[in-house]
């Protein structure tokens, strides 16, 4: 017997995209701005505004604000911290938004080719595109190990050990000691992630997570971690700050943690493939403890998971 929630789910999914079969076709045809341009006034203007600055007029009351492509400053890319994202990164975006903002997914209501186009558009307000050299170095983002109890126990050390609950808070609720008074690089106020909500505006899979770990939100506090990984278990605890947020058992437990690890000593003179194993294991457990904190909502259970918005 079919579960009712897959009932329920498959007819919504049907009902979202009745009629947007040619939303999903191919891009039969290159990039082209000057098409993009005609599909940016029509579906993006209204908010971005018509020079790319943030400023349209629709985008006053918005929080966060719209995106100021003027100053070829994204958050969500494949690339280096600091570095320009990928057409790929762009067109992710544009396909499916970001979640707990206003910024919606243009997948069932934009063809592949006007998503293409509208990337290839939005290129032109900044001039950084024009004047890259070559294309930006795109990180490697290894499949991630299933889960288990162990990894999301190794998770929980690592988020102590750098400091992720400064800001994300002791149970990733986005209200650390540091959140107040956080502002983006265009001096928004920003806060941290709540990490217990279903969805990240990145992506909420591991790959996604992985990835924001990795290279840093650009324009946010958020930085690159990719190469935080390699600390060794001597590394100094900051004790009396994790006290005020953290049980003596957690803490005790962190210790534990730090001294079954090798020293900074011992991972300096570790080979190449061994470094790596042992960064690649605590990036994976972040990952994972990252995602036992996220908490199913009914909303989320009865309209969004499983359905066509979400694929």
């Amino acid at each position: 017997m079919t579960h009712p929630k897959r009932i329920f789910t498959r007819a919504l999914g049907f009902a979202l995209c009745l009629g947007a079969s040619a939303a999903f076709a191919a891009a039969p045809f290159s990039a082209s701005a000057t098409r993009g341009q005609t599909v940016y006034e029509k579906a993006c203007a209204a908010c971005h505004g018509e020079t790319g600055n943030g400023k349209g007029q629709g985008a006053g009351p918005l929080h966060p604000k719209p995106r100021d492509f003027t100053t070829g400053i994204y958050k969500f890319r494949t690339t280096a911290l600091g570095d320009l994202p990928t057409d790929s990164d762009l067109l992710r975006t544009v396909t499916n938004g970001l979640p707990h903002t206003q910024m919606p997914s243009f997948k069932n209501t934009l063809t592949e080719q006007e998503r293409v186009d509208v990337v290839a558009y939005i290129k032109k307000f900044s001039a950084d595109f024009e004047e890259a050299e070559g294309e930006p170095e795109v990180i490697a983002i290894p499949e991630p190990p299933a889960s288990s109890p162990a990894y999301v126990a190794e998770g929980k050390d690592v988020f102590m050990t750098l400091d992720c609950w400064t800001c994300h808070g002791p149970k990733g609720e986005g209200n650390g000691n540091a959140a107040k008074g956080l502002k983006d690089g265009w001096g928004n106020p920003i806060r941290p992630m709540n990490l217990t909500n279903k969805q990240y505006k990145g992506g909420s899979d591991a790959k996604n997570i992985y990835r924001t770990i990795h290279t840093g939100l650009n324009g946010t506090p958020m930085s690159a971690f990719g190469g935080a990984f390699g600390f060794g278990g001597d590394k100094e605890l900051n004790t009396q700050a994790l006290a005020t947020a953290y049980s003596k058992a957690e803490i005790s437990a962190l210790q534990a943690y730090m001294a079954s690890q090798p020293t900074a000593a011992a991972v300096s003179a570790m080979d190449a493939d061994e470094k790596e194993a042992l960064t690649q294991r605590r990036k994976w457990a972040l990952v994972h403890y990252v995602r036992s904190l996220q908490k199913q909502s009914l909303v989320n259970w009865l309209f969004v998971e499983d359905t066509e918005v979400t694929k």
